[in-house]
């Protein structure tokens, strides 16, 4: 039986229900049979596919080891790993749920698994993060959102970083950081009471004049100031305006109605759509989603008339952010930072994401991804073989700050790599045309002509 010293973490018993046992076997030898096509630079980079990414860290004997333990919350490993062995219905919305919230083919169905299951998590979510896999997790900073905590003492001037100024490759972005209030389990696991507890919290916290001048400071232009409060069943409405406007904004997150998963619980839990929703200003710039996977998440996207502008997105994030720690306590790690079910949002719990058309460089992608995977970013393709998406990979271990100073260098430099590429090809095409030009006219002057030999 798992034990260890005041245990706070396990059930205290082991699992003994025959059928689930034998189902997480399957799930091993599932596994176990995935053999990567070539050894990634890190877990979730290049082709690694999930079961290829879980087959590389739960050896045998780490499985025989974990097997049968239980979370005080009564989930098993299988509650862990289920994204990346379970099949999947044949819905885009679930797909895209699991790809884009749990893309190492792990979720924590509770805060509890991180410790329960530290010989099987801890190495993977090291690599999920692009860091040393062998090397000692380091006790995680103090979130920066934390040391600016006093909005007046915030003095600073807003961040101005363009990562593409001539506008020529970005085409959108988004930034999101997510959190989860103290005292509450995850949302997977709270009854509708809690979940509309953790909902009243978050949304009074956000209809108070305070946040609306922070909305305002960032488009003081504008007549509009504060936002909306939507429940989920509004945005799952068919058709739906408020999901509409939130597509077209950036701000839409994957999400399913209930009638298309088979086992919500994994997903959701029992009680979905309920005590969810999402808060939208009135700009369509800043969402605000509750209890969806996560307590919080905020969303940030770019108009589209300066995609690039990353520095004053994270200038929005940080004031958001910092209003948002300085009333409400968070659940924190020590070696893990902020908690979440996403074990890709732990840490810092942020990502930055920019839809980049890549002309060049996208033509061969194993490479592009080698390129992105150096530089600590992450590459998606899209339906368009030119355009993808790239994001970071690390939050763990880093503060907020240094993780976007990180992102923005490596973004600029993949943009001036993609550009350099343009320029090389076009002068490469100018000499080609140039030469071609040059022999046929020299075809031309060369031919005799016929009535007056020469």
């Amino acid at each position: 039986m798992y034990t260890v010293p005041d245990d706070r973490v396990s059930s205290r018993r082991v699992l003994d229900n025959s059928e689930a046992l034998d189902t997480l076997e399957r799930c091993y030898r599932l596994l176990a049979s995935a053999k990567p096509t070539r050894t990634p630079l890190s877990a979730s980079s290049n082709k690694a596919t999930p079961p290829n990414v879980l087959g590389r860290f739960l050896k045998r004997q780490i499985f025989l080891l974990i097997k049968d333990r239980v979370t005080k919350l009564d989930h098993n490993l299988f509650d862990v790993i289920w994204p990346a062995v379970k099949k999947l219905p044949d819905s885009r919305n679930i797909i895209q749920t699991v790809e884009e919230d749990f893309p190492g083919g792990v979720t924590a169905p509770d805060y509890y698994v991180y410790e329960v299951f530290s010989e099987f998590l801890t190495p993977l979510i090291k690599d999920l993060h692009n860091m040393n896999v062998n090397s000692e997790l380091p006790e995680h900073p103090i979130s920066d959102f934390v040391k600016n905590i006093q909005l007046k003492d915030v003095t600073e001037p807003l961040i101005e970083i363009n990562v593409d100024p001539g506008e020529d490759f970005v085409l959108s972005g988004t930034m999101e950081c997510s959190r989860n209030l103290d005292g509450f389990e995850l949302p997977l696991n709270l009854k509708i009471g809690k979940l509309e507890t953790i909902e009243r919290i978050i949304t009074t916290i956000l209809m108070r004049p305070e946040f609306s001048k922070i909305i305002e400071q960032f488009n003081p232009e504008s007549d509009q100031k504060w936002g909306t409060y939507y429940t989920m069943n509004e945005v799952l409405e068919k058709p739906s305006e408020i999901s509409a406007t939130l597509a077209a904004s950036g701000l839409l997150i994957p999400i399913c109605d209930r009638e298309e998963i088979d086992d919500s619980t994994h997903l959701h839990g029992l009680h979905w759509p309920y005590g969810r929703g999402v808060f939208l200003s009135d700009d369509k710039t800043v969402a605000v989603w509750i209890n969806v996977h996560d307590h919080l998440r905020v969303l940030i996207s770019r108009p589209l008339d300066s995609p690039g502008e990353i520095g004053l997105t994270f200038s929005t994030l940080t004031r958001i952010m910092s209003y948002l720690h300085n009333n409400i306590d968070f659940v924190w790690d020590h070696k893990l930072g902020h908690l979440s079910s996403r074990p890709t949002f732990l840490g810092a719990g942020i990502r930055f994401s920019l839809i980049v058309n890549f002309p060049g460089l996208a033509k061969d992608t194993d490479n592009m991804k080698h390129l992105c995977a150096m530089r600590g970013l992450q590459y998606r393709e899209t339906l368009s073989p030119d355009i993808a998406r790239i994001s970071n990979y690390q939050c763990l271990g880093i503060t907020e700050s240094n993780c976007f100073k990180d992102f923005a260098t490596a973004t600029s430099n993949l943009l001036h790599l993609e550009k350099d590429f343009l320029m090389q090809n076009s002068a490469h095409i100018a000499t080609l045309l140039s030469n071609i030009f040059r022999k046929k006219k020299n075809s031309l002057t060369g031919v005799q002509d016929p009535i007056n030999p020469m």
